[in-house]
């Protein structure tokens, strides 16, 4: 409907929204004095007074929540709160009952255009992740280098298996740092959930890159543990376990097959000794490493990003094959006799090995929305506990969640008294999208579902009431 004379809008009696005259539109209100002129200035500018065409001030500029606006010259207009942005959309189930009809509609709205610039910062290579990830990724190349260096003149296959973790955590860093940039990237029409899933995809990357270094590692080790035990197979008496110890030797040729094809690092002299400062170049990297650990780990927690806590874990298990590693030098130093070097590297494969299974199935849950921990469900409905009135909020059930790499999207039913108006339910509604998102940075988007109950009526968990709806 075209209303003319726009002069002559004024709101409607408690409605709560500001008057809008010519002078106040076109004065830049006192809340957005400190926006960016670049900003500010792509927001909406109301029309020539006698053009004729419609002018609905963007809800940034008047922001009284279902505000309604009345032309007195020639009929009504509503204006009801509403945002649309692609940087930021949520759809809002409401189910409403008057006298046993039920009303529902949805809606999407967005923060403004400041949100993407947020978005474009957080894309850029100086936000916290991209940083952490090419700190470790910087002191992966180092320790890769000197450790298979050190570990091939200093005699330890242990050391060089460590060598080759810390080539696994390398391109594990690669595929966190494109990921993790990828899914910093604002919703389109294409993804109008976001990128979230692509640090899914990217823990996935490096779960199984975690699991093909295990496996590496300990075909390698096991080829050099059986090296260990051969010479004795001719002092041992006939029976089973000489036979075991004969078939064990006789696969060393096909595994040595299966890792020429699968790595070429360079592989320790077998008739060497072991040289005992191999363990300093260990313990230098269990430091480094668990310093990796720590510094990426907080920023994961901070950014509730699993592809970052992913790649944290990653930099922890390489910690800890290095401390098997400084330990299983120090014993075969020490004990020269028994083969702990491979037994070590072996060790180091099954901790690799674990912590990417781990990973593997945390990252197959969030591709399948799997939904999040019994733990999360409560503290979320925790959130709500402040808002429940007899007169307003009856009660919140049915609160699922899933994720969408750091992001997480939340469902809910809210329990309201038949009788409520449908703005006193949409504030209702606004009050607890806006409880969980403030109590919880990574959520996303909240859906509520209203369900209107009659005075004395009962509702259990799964809706069902002792009355129809």
């Amino acid at each position: 409907m075209r209303v003319q004379g726009l002069r002559h809008l004024v709101p409607q009696p408690n409605s709560g929204c500001l008057l809008a005259t010519p002078s106040s539109l076109h004065t830049r209100p006192s809340r957005l004095r400190n926006i960016p002129s670049r900003v500010y200035n792509t927001l909406p500018r109301r029309p020539p007074i006698n053009s004729g065409a419609l002018y609905s001030p963007p809800s940034s500029l008047y922001h009284a929540p279902n505000t309604t606006w009345t032309g007195i010259m020639s009929g009504t207009l509503t204006q009801r709160r509403g945002h649309t942005n692609k940087a930021e959309e949520h759809d809002h189930d409401h189910g409403h009952s008057h006298s046993g009809l039920f009303h529902s509609h949805s809606h999407s709205h967005a923060h403004g255009g400041e949100a993407g610039e947020i978005i474009k910062a957080l894309s850029g290579a100086g936000d916290a992740g991209s940083r952490i990830t090419l700190i470790g990724l910087a002191s992966n190349v180092v320790l890769s280098a000197t450790k298979g260096i050190a570990g091939v003149y200093l005699n330890s296959a242990a050391l060089v298996a460590d060598a080759a973790h810390s080539l696994s955590d390398l391109m594990g860093d690669f595929v966190t740092l494109a990921c993790w940039k990828i899914s910093r990237r604002a919703p389109t029409d294409a993804y109008p959930y976001g990128y979230g899933k692509f640090e899914t995809l990217g823990t996935t990357v490096v779960s199984l890159i975690l699991v093909g270094g295990a496996a590496a590692i300990g075909l390698h080790s096991y080829t050099m543990l059986l090296d260990a035990l051969s010479p004795n197979i001719g002092t041992m008496q006939p029976g089973p376990m000489h036979d075991l110890m004969q078939f064990l030797v006789g696969t060393k040729e096909s595994v040595g097959q299966v890792l020429s094809h699968t790595h070429g690092h360079a592989h320790v002299d077998e008739s060497a000794v072991l040289d005992p400062n191999a363990a300093w170049f260990a313990l230098a990297s269990v430091v480094v490493k668990e310093w990796n650990y720590r510094s990426t780990k907080v920023v994961a927690d901070e950014m509730k990003s699993p592809v970052l806590l992913a790649n944290a874990y990653h930099h922890r298990s390489d910690a800890y094959s290095s401390l098997v590693t400084l330990l299983a030098i120090i014993g075969t130093w020490a004990v020269p006799t028994l083969p702990l070097d491979p037994l070590g590297g072996m060790l180091v494969s099954l901790l690799i090995l674990q912590q990417g299974v781990s990973l593997c199935h945390s990252a197959f849950g969030d591709f399948t929305d799997a939904g999040v921990s019994p733990s999360t469900r409560k503290e979320l409905s925790e959130l709500l506990d402040p808002l429940v009135q007899p007169r307003s909020l009856l009660g919140v059930r049915n609160v699922r969640a899933v994720k969408s790499g750091s992001l997480m999207f939340v469902d809910l039913t809210a329990d309201v008294p038949a009788a409520m108006t449908v703005l006193d339910a949409h504030e209702v509604e606004k009050r607890v999208r806006d409880a969980i998102m403030e109590g919880r940075s990574e959520v996303k988007e909240v859906r509520v579902h209203l369900h209107a109950v009659e005075e004395g009526q009962s509702t259990d968990e799964n809706g069902k009431t002792d009355l129809p709806c």
